[in-house]
């Protein structure tokens, strides 16, 4: 009898555990009929734009036809769940094997896996995001969406690092789904603007139109599905270094976690430095999952399989074979040929960036005068600087106009080395030009030569964001502290020439009102030339006057347009760097997406609810959304003070883990037991530099960059021993990773905030989650503590029960 009792014990933990199939079965049926519904919408519209009636092709998509589309989903996705419902048992069985695997592993390798599964997260993490990034041009919106999805399943499969089910074999098979399914939209979208549009309010002159309301509707399924699919390819990656750690004791395997993640990002920038494709990034991470499917032939197979699927994908990407493709560091860079003029043309991250002109064979008419216009100007050339010069048009232009010394300054290298190789005039090979590969703020703000003329070329291109800080690229070049800074760079007689693109008033209003308040109230000439782009012109010298050469016929002068005070706009400033929005509101429509993200992580969560997650104290979610804000406000201060390089933006990723890491050892190394004082620590530091950036940060001297580097670390090294010190008490590390991961994704929403509020009003933020972090883990541990003095209606003393206590939290 009890032989029976135990195998239908056995039996029922099968049936349960395989629930986790289940669950992936139910969740992917869901992202199948999201993807088809955006599948079939997108090409319904571009079936729409080829209509010979113009009258059709602006219509909006009739009830019929989205019957039609909602119905093919439903029966696609039917026909989805059953064909997966017949994998189910071969998957289950692939998952319990994967498990059993981990855990009867030589314990002689297990912190050597627990290190390489860590990196594989973190450097798949990094891929991953780098990659849509690239090819989703419309994310530029949505600031850390990427990474909240990546968050979202790896702190799930914390969750379940428990279960008997490990399904590391879906891996593979879900990047292909993403990769094939964002292709299949590339080849849909090419011929129209569906994903070109701008469905934030705040954000008004990005140069995407904002869309309809079935194009918006579009756009934000498609979202959910990236998010969930992303999401799901991170559940098992999640179980893998959860299921490892729980083999080691907490503290151990959390410094090795943190060493592996560090080997993560130091891959990642092995990978930037090369200019390496996808191809390689993904290879490499496909080589990873591989490995620990060795044991398993089918595994293997199937996972080699999908690998060259993947890798077709990638090689296939983008679609026009006529462009060359390099990936620089920020960006994806696209290298194609004018068919008129034979000369090159390139797009940045999706969109149009610069045509390379020459400038020594033009004819007259030639709609590229504008690049004449500061040197006309200001006829005085004996110095001159460049920001954001490109592929060296605005160089060659001033060499034209007869420049002494030319300091040309790009921050993507790949642009610079087409124009040094491309471009028909060699402006980067005249013995005038010094080519400076770098951040043009930084380069601003350290350098020390003067200069007769500062030129901003058009760096409102970038219309990205950084791939690795979530900056945008320009938005600390235009704020008033850097004209500023570009002010002192200038002589006496010294004149800015600023070009950009002006899609509203607003935006012209806000860039005269900066340059007006860097000058001393003087306002800025304006011309905006045929082509649409407008220069604003001021000089140091309060007495200049155009030269009546400039004020022809070819030029508009809208000075009093954009002095209009009617018109509203707020300056940007280093604490307010959001330099699109023409005015400081509260992002209400951001609400939209982050309602979004939080519906998507809920929905991803209760469908495994059935599997148990496993989730630590509330401490730990506290923490993590403390940590995700001071880690966004140290590397934008970081990227300030040493340059929003890429170069700076990964090594500030890497001492942030370091920093981690060594509060990790601190604990191991003098026994802390108790976290107080580091709270105590941790919050001084935390006021400390709320105080600092308030007055204005520290100056840009070695002292003042080491002071900054100083004042930004301490947080991380108080918030990583207070971290450490709450996990000697603790025993399922796995479920105290899950709450901290859903907590930074709390922090990374906290942060959209900065909107309106600021970038400093972070460090209140963060003091306010780490406050919220102390009254949890000290409510925990009375709770512990009065459950412990009473032990069989025994009582104890004090010291007796705070060590049953920790026995119990452990």
């Amino acid at each position: 009898m009890q032989s029976i009792d135990a195998a239908k014990t056995v039996a029922d933990d099968a049936k349960a555990e395989s629930g986790t199939i289940r669950a992936m079965v139910r969740l992917l049926t869901a992202v199948g009929f999201g993807a088809m519904i955006t599948l079939f919408v997108i090409f319904a519209l571009g079936l729409r734009s080829g209509a010979d009636n113009a009258e059709a092709q602006q219509g909006a998509l009739s009830w019929f036809e989205g019957g039609v589309i909602i119905g093919a989903a439903l029966i696609g996705s039917w026909a989805l769940f059953h064909g997966l419902r017949k994998l189910a048992p071969v998957l289950d069985a692939n998952a319990a094997a994967q498990a059993q695997f981990l855990d009867t592993l030589d314990l002689r390798y297990v912190d050597l896996a627990i290190l390489f599964s860590a990196a594989l997260s973190l450097f798949l993490e990094l891929a991953l995001i780098r990659w849509q990034s690239s090819v989703l041009q419309f994310l530029a919106f949505y600031k850390n969406f990427s990474l909240l999805a990546c968050f979202a399943g790896l702190g799930l499969g914390y969750a379940l690092a428990a279960r008997t089910r490990l399904p590391l074999v879906l891996v593979a098979p879900l990047l292909a789904v993403q990769f094939c399914f964002v292709l299949l939209v590339r080849v849909a979208t090419s011929n129209l603007d569906t994903l070109d549009v701008n469905p934030f309010r705040e954000q008004l002159t990005m140069g995407l139109a904002q869309g309809s309301w079935v194009e918006v509707t579009v756009l934000f399924v498609l979202l959910s599905v990236i998010f969930l699919l992303t999401a799901l390819t991170f559940v098992p990656i999640g179980q893998l270094c959860g299921r490892l750690m729980e083999r080691r004791a907490s503290l151990r395997s959390y410094g090795l976690n943190l060493l592996g993640s560090l080997l993560g990002v130091l891959m990642m920038l092995v990978a930037s430095t090369l200019w390496t494709p996808p191809l390689v990034w993904f290879a490499l991470c496909f080589l990873a999952v591989l490995l620990f499917q060795l044991r398993r032939p089918s595994s293997l197979f199937s996972g080699i399989a999908f690998s060259v699927i993947c890798t077709i994908v990638l090689a296939w990407w983008p679609i026009e074979p006529l462009w060359s493709r390099v990936y620089s560091p920020y960006q994806l860079i696209e290298i194609g040929t004018d068919q008129d003029t034979g000369f090159t043309l390139i797009r940045a991250a999706g969109h149009y960036y610069q045509h390379i002109r020459d400038f020594a064979g033009r004819q007259s008419g030639d709609d590229s005068s504008y690049y004449d216009y500061p040197y006309t100007a200001h006829p005085v050339l004996n110095d001159v600087a460049i920001v954001g010069s490109g592929t060296g048009n605005d160089v060659a232009a001033a060499l034209s106009a007869g420049a002494k010394r030319v300091d040309a300054i790009e921050i993507d290298p790949v642009i610079m080395r087409v124009g040094k190789e491309r471009h028909p005039d060699r402006p980067y090979s005249d013995p005038r030009v010094r080519a400076i590969n770098n951040d043009a703020r930084s380069f601003l703000r350290q350098a020390t030569d003067q200069y007769d003329l500062i030129v901003y070329g058009l760096l409102d291109s970038h219309t990205l964001l950084s791939h690795g800080s979530s900056v945008r690229l320009d938005s600390f070049v235009y704020t008033i502290e850097g004209l500023r800074e570009a002010r002192n760079r200038l002589k006496p007689d010294g004149a800015i020439a600023l070009s950009f693109t002006v899609l509203s008033n607003a935006l012209g209003r806000k860039i005269y009102l900066m340059l007006q308040e860097v000058f001393d109230g003087r306002a800025p000439l304006c011309l905006r030339s045929s082509a649409g782009n407008t220069t604003f012109l001021i000089s140091n010298d309060e007495h200049w006057q155009p030269p009546a050469s400039l004020m022809s016929t070819k030029f508009e002068d809208v000075t009093a347009k954009y002095a209009n005070s009617t018109e509203a706009a707020t300056v940007s400033t280093d604490d307010w760097p959001f330099f699109y929005m023409p005015q400081r509101v509260y992002p209400a429509s951001y609400l939209i997406m982050i309602g979004l993200i939080l519906l998507l992580s809920l929905l991803l969560v209760g469908n495994f609810v059935g599997e148990a997650p496993r989730f630590s104290h509330l401490s730990f979610f506290f923490l993590g959304a403390g940590f995700m804000l001071i880690e966004t406000k140290g590397v934008t201060e970081m990227g300030l003070t040493f340059g929003n390089t890429w170069q700076v933006i990964a090594i500030v990723f890497a001492g942030i883990l370091i920093m981690a890491f060594l509060g990790n050892c601190l604990v191991q190394w003098l026994g802390i037991k108790r976290p107080q004082l580091a709270y105590v620590f941790l919050l001084a530091a935390l006021a400390a530099g709320w105080l600092a950036a308030r007055s204005g940060g520290f100056a840009s001297t070695p002292l003042g960059r080491l002071e900054t580097a100083a004042l930004l670390s301490l947080p991380l090294l108080f918030s990583g021993i207070v971290f450490s010190t709450l996990l000697t008490a603790e025993r399922h590390i796995s479920s105290i990773m899950a709450m901290n991961l859903m907590g930074a994704i709390v922090g990374g929403l906290l942060e959209y905030n900065s909107m309106y509020l600021g970038f400093q009003a972070l460090y209140l933020l963060a003091m306010a989650c780490y406050v919220a972090a102390f009254v949890a883990d000290w409510t925990f541990l009375r709770k512990d503590l009065s459950a412990a003095k009473t032990v069989k209606g025994a009582t104890i003393t004090s010291e007796e029960g705070a060590a049953v206590a920790t026995g119990n939290r452990a």
